[in-house]
């Protein structure tokens, strides 16, 4: 019996460890060291994207009809609403940003909080930020409700940068950015004229905050 159960506790692990995600207490959060990581696309399973349309069909707003009928789901994540309790986020865009483009034209992205079938809550981003995906969402000052983390990526001159915010869901359906955390990965191989290096960003909760500590890669 004990054997089984440290073998249970043994695969636990294992899996944390090969997620860049962790969620709420003191801890690692993200992890842009794991590659497998920060190259994934957006990951939301198909029977979620359903419950997303129909929670949304039975719960229309003005914000989500912006995005119109071909919107995507760019990542998804557990965390606390403050009315809801336990809730999924998902963000929703018009279409996939594009990190070469600095200045997108899209309709302002939407945070929907989920409780099952039900929208609990809809939270409109600026427009002007369009997001990459979301990755995780946390508890940072320990008032029952998770701040959402939002990834953003630009690539110019051979250089490609994703920072992340960690985002405030206001009661009102409004969001601001509670923190930012900049190259949390910087790939400069390419760079054409200066320094040629790459560097990666573990993060962590600590104290109320998200804390950064910088990992030094090699090109090639």
């Amino acid at each position: 019996m004990m054997k089984n159960v440290s073998c249970a506790v043994a695969a636990f692990a294992l899996l944390s460890a090969a997620s860049g995600l962790a969620q709420a207490q003191d801890g690692v959060v993200l992890d842009y060291t794991k590659r497998g990581f920060r190259d994934a696309a957006p990951a939301v399973a198909a029977a979620d994207k359903t419950r997303v349309t129909s929670a949304l069909a039975a719960t229309p707003s003005d914000a989500v009809k912006a995005l119109g009928k071909n919107r995507v789901v760019l990542g998804q994540a557990k965390g606390k609403s403050a009315k809801a309790g336990d809730v999924d986020f998902f963000l929703l865009s018009e279409k996939p940003p594009i990190a070469a483009e600095p200045f997108p034209k899209a309709a302002a992205q939407v945070i929907v909080a989920l409780k099952g079938k039900d929208v609990v809550g809809t939270y409109v981003l600026p427009a002007e930020r369009q997001y990459a995906r979301l990755v995780g969402a946390v508890d940072m000052d320990g008032d029952n409700a998770s701040e959402v983390l939002l990834e953003g990526s630009g690539y110019n001159m051979g250089q490609l940068i994703m920072a992340v915010d960690a985002v405030k869901l206001e009661a009102s359906g409004t969001t601001r950015v509670a923190q930012s955390i900049s190259e949390v990965y910087w790939d400069g191989c390419e760079n054409p004229a200066g320094k040629k290096a790459r560097s990666a960003k573990t993060i962590s909760l600590r104290g109320g905050k998200l804390v950064e500590t910088v990992h030094p890669e090699k090109c090639g």
